[in-house]
């Protein structure tokens, strides 16, 4: 079976592990501030979704030079059809929520900051637009982590159900780098 290459694999997790703690760190920030008392979950946040931004361009623009391996020939066509717009959907997602974080932050009373590094703020981010931006975020946040929990179950599904080796083409260290 063919497998993804090492950069685009390598991306695969290490953004999934990201967004994991995005979820965690969004969902769960207040506890973990309480518990840690100095602990600012916050700014993690804000610093690993502008990571997850780039490493999502970086990854894009590599697929453009790096096809995808093709599915199980075992795929159905439905499969087939739904796998391509739920990729696009993550991809506007990993996107899409790391821009609404920074309007909504510009237009907030908080530094933007990227792990302690001021970062300019859009300066034409006026209260109801950063208002309308915080809500957005917000709701996306809980589409994303549906919407993850999906590609979870269905990655598993293929693993453990349909046993098609779905899953092994994501293997690290598994393709080549180039």
């Amino acid at each position: 079976m063919q497998t993804y290459d090492r950069v685009a694999a390598a991306i695969h997790w290490l953004t999934a592990l990201m967004v994991i703690a995005l979820i965690i760190l969004a969902f769960g920030g207040d506890l973990l501030e309480e518990i840690f008392g100095e602990f600012r979950p916050i700014a993690l946040h804000k610093s690993l979704g502008m990571t997850v931004f780039v490493l999502t361009v970086f990854r894009l623009i590599w697929r453009l030079g790096h096809k995808p391996p093709p599915l199980p020939a075992s795929t159905p066509a439905w499969q087939r059809a739904a796998a391509p717009a739920a990729h696009a959907m993550i991809y506007a997602f990993l996107l899409g929520m790391p821009i609404l974080g920074y309007v909504f932050g510009s237009g907030g009373p908080y530094p933007m900051q990227y792990f302690g590094i001021d970062l300019p703020k859009l300066a034409f981010i006026s209260k109801p637009v950063a208002d309308a931006a915080h809500l957005a975020h917000e709701i996306g946040g809980y589409a994303i982590t549906a919407l993850l929990l999906t590609h979870i179950s269905a990655a598993l599904w293929h693993h453990f159900v349909q046993r098609d080796g779905l899953i092994s083409r994501m293997r690290l260290g598994s393709g080549s780098a180039a």
